[in-house]
């Protein structure tokens, strides 16, 4: 079960880095406690980011990683830890339509872009949030590595935290990927 503080804390890190770095990287997160820190008492939480490498992310790749990279590195993470949780983050667009169009998978890509976001979406075996930022880009500075990078300002889409719904190829993918446990 996941803790509201480590929630929190990983959204506020997600938003941290966005605003320092002008952007985001699309990335899964495995929350989980380590197995040997266990055995020794140790404060046992981890954190693994597994970054989702550019050649996945087309329509066909996204399925791919999720399909059959992600259940890989799975089993290899199982093997030293205990998952409890897992975050999707990312920068996306944000389509809206009209309440009467009928959106298929064919057409879905006729709907105008309004948004640049960025989607978090934290799962474990009895929680969904999900919480969606507008990015809005005001300019430019120096990032920390002396890079000059986008300046932006993340707003909170207060209709889209925690969605009654949500799906895509990431969604249930905590609850996916423990399907056999």
């Amino acid at each position: 079960m996941m803790d509201e503080k480590v929630m929190e804390t990983y959204i506020d890190h997600i938003k941290k880095y966005v605003s320092q770095t002008g952007g985001l990287f699309p990335h899964v997160t495995v929350f989980a406690n380590s197995i040997e820190k266990e055995e020794e008492k140790e404060t046992n939480l981890s954190i693994i980011h597994i970054p989702v490498p550019d050649e996945f992310m087309s329509d066909s790749g996204k399925d791919t990683f999720v399909d059959e990279v992600m259940p890989e590195v799975y089993k290899e993470i199982k093997k030293k830890f205990v998952p409890f949780g897992i975050a999707w983050a990312s920068e996306a667009w944000l389509r809206e339509a009209d309440p009467n169009f009928d959106v298929t998978k064919e057409n879905w890509k006729k709907l105008p872009i309004r948004k640049e976001v960025v989607f978090i979406t934290i799962e474990d075996e009895n929680l969904c949030k999900t919480q969606v930022y507008e990015l809005k880009r005001v300019g430019k500075q120096v990032s920390g590595d002396g890079d000059l990078v986008d300046k932006v300002e993340l707003e909170i889409l207060q209709d889209l935290v925690n969605p009654i719904k949500t799906e895509g190829r990431f969604s249930g993918l905590y609850k996916k990927l423990n399907k056999d446990v």
